[in-house]
């Protein structure tokens, strides 16, 4: 299995397209921020508070880039996953013929998957807490580094889980193309990117507080963001709609999301992602 790691790991790095593709849904969401979101932002919240425009600014900038890691986990663990599924249309016999039990091969797949999930969105972390930080922002404490990684593994295990059960649907690599087009089309909005969740319809609205996604940015917000939120010097009842404007926490109903309460939801859904992907292939050829 070891080998079989090594490989996917090689092939996926060695193709700089597909590396660069892994991450283009981060890329345009940067762009976006760059050309018109930071402006769309700070005039929701602009006239609220009093504040100065650096300091609104380095929430909204922590707000948007968290959501950037949390897209590029699952962007990149896609793009790792597509390895599977053009073995299945290739080189499904050569496996099938070797000595590799299906269940080490699938582990295979899963593991080296992970692994590039956690390498693209560890260095989008990084660049984030740089960039955050030549902003203005605090410097992390040893605590919140501490969560930071944490937040990394699950969101890595959640992105991984859901894609793999994305694509144990697909049988071509055609088709596993038109997926990642969907995928990169809608993960900007289901993750609360494009359009704060403030601003959202109730039904729709609704669909983002229960994607597993939302609330890995939920988590990377509440740190990354947190800091500067507190740093406004805005009355509690302000804060506390801020956050849910812009998807640092999530009500649902009286209840408010917290730190706890999203890791847990992302442990549960991606166990049983996990779960049923592997069910699933398990009963397919390949």
């Amino acid at each position: 299995m070891k080998m079989l790691i090594k490989r996917n790991l090689l092939l996926f790095f060695r193709d700089r397209a597909n590396v660069f593709f892994s991450m283009l849904a981060v890329i345009i969401t940067i762009l976006l921020y760059i050309i018109f979101l930071a402006d769309l932002m700070m005039g929701a919240v602009g006239d609220d508070i009093s504040a100065t425009a650096s300091e609104i600014q380095l929430v909204i900038s922590g707000v948007i880039l968290s959501g950037t890691i949390a897209v590029g986990s699952v962007t990149s663990c896609l793009n790792a996953t597509a390895r599977m599924v053009i073995d299945r249309e290739d080189v499904a016999k050569d496996f099938f013929a070797s000595p590799i039990s299906r269940t080490k091969l699938m582990f295979g797949y899963v593991i080296s998957s992970a692994i590039i999930g956690l390498t693209m969105s560890g260095l989008a972390l990084v660049a984030t807490v740089i960039y955050l930080l030549i902003s203005g922002g605090a410097l992390l404490a040893v605590a919140d580094l501490g969560l930071l990684l944490i937040t990394l593994i699950l969101g890595v295990l959640s992105a991984n889980s859901m894609t793999l059960l994305l694509s144990s649907f697909v049988k071509s690599r055609n088709a596993f193309g038109s997926l990642g087009s969907l995928v990169g089309t809608l993960i900007g909005f289901l993750a609360g990117i494009y359009i704060p969740i403030g601003q959202l319809p109730n039904s729709v609205a609704w669909l983002v507080r229960l994607f597993p996604t939302s609330h890995v940015a939920s988590m990377f917000r509440q740190i990354l963001a947190g800091n500067a939120l507190d740093n406004l010097g805005a009355p509690t009842e302000i804060v506390a709609e801020i956050n849910s404007f812009f998807g640092v926490t999530f009500n649902f109903g009286a209840f408010t999301t917290n730190f706890l309460f999203s890791a847990t939801l992302l442990l549960v859904t991606s166990a049983i992602f996990y779960a049923i992907s592997l069910s699933l292939i398990k009963k397919q050829s390949f």
